[in-house]
């Protein structure tokens, strides 16, 4: 008659191995999905500073190119002030032939600012308050030429706008820039 062999389980020292390289698979699991995570943070704040950045671009150029709007001819509306950091200017959008607000277009004297770290954007003297928060950003002049002003031009002289920005955002690091001509020749 055969004997059958006692069962015999695992040892203190297997177990012991077994729990150790889980261990260690489950923290390389860890740190992998960790890091990933990170990277894709990273991304998303570069998208939303990209995304911030193209939405203050866009009202900046739509409102740019209606500078200087005056049917009737006796608002006075224009560039009122210009450097690398400040653009003010004004359109009489409600044709009334004066800059002040109304109720059906609160927005005729504009004014964006692109301090460091932020692009502000202020209405009828108001506040200015924040549309963007780039890295760097600044304002080049540019006549009906193309030819650069300098960093504070003649007001009268002013053709086209470019805005010039950088933002990393703690993510990939992109520099951006947009141009924008007036529809009423200087």
């Amino acid at each position: 008659m055969l004997m059958a062999s006692p069962l015999r389980g695992f040892t203190t020292i297997e177990i012991l191995l077994a729990l150790t390289l889980g261990l260690g698979v489950s923290l390389a699991a860890l740190v992998l999905c960790s890091s990933g995570n990170r990277v894709v943070a990273g991304l998303v704040r570069s998208q939303a500073s990209l995304q911030e950045l193209l939405a203050a671009a866009e009202l900046w150029r739509g409102e740019w190119r209606g500078v200087g709007h005056d049917p009737a001819g006796t608002s006075g509306a224009g560039v009122s002030r210009a450097t690398v950091d400040t653009l003010e200017f004004s359109g009489d959008w409600n044709g009334n032939g004066t800059l002040l607000p109304t109720g059906s277009n609160p927005n005729e004297r504009l004014a964006h600012a692109l301090p460091p770290g932020e692009w502000k954007r202020g209405v009828n003297g108001g506040p200015r308050l924040p549309l963007a928060w780039p890295d760097s950003a600044r304002f080049v002049y540019r006549d009906t030429s193309g030819t650069d002003l300098g960093p504070r031009p003649d007001p009268d002289r002013i053709a086209s706008v470019e805005v010039r920005a950088f933002a990393s955002s703690g993510g990939p690091a992109f520099s951006l820039s947009w141009v924008a001509a007036r529809r009423v020749a200087p």
